[in-house]
């Protein structure tokens, strides 16, 4: 009796374990819409030519930060101009 219940458990866990597996594999192959804005994002940034008072990085700064948070991002402008590399950590 114990066998037979100990025998469909390992079936079940099994078949949890490939379904694992696969939503594993899955999320790996798809591209997180976040994280390739946030390597945009700073290549663009450190590619800017920036006028004298900085307004086009802070602009820059602004409209790729509205971008993040329709995309996921919790943070504050403060936190985005840091991942950024904007501004040093205070």
């Amino acid at each position: 009796m114990r066998a037979a219940r100990l025998e469909k458990a390992l079936k079940r866990l099994t078949a949890a374990v490939r379904d694992v597996e696969c939503e594993l594999a899955a999320m790996k192959a798809e591209r997180d819409p976040l994280a390739s804005h946030i390597f945009v994002s700073r290549r663009d940034y450190r590619n800017v030519n920036d006028t004298k008072d900085g307004k086009r990085c802070e602009m820059n700064a602004h409209l790729s930060f509205n971008t993040a948070c329709e995309l996921g991002f919790r943070g504050s402008l403060d936190d985005w101009e840091r991942l950024m590399g904007a501004v040093a950590k205070r």
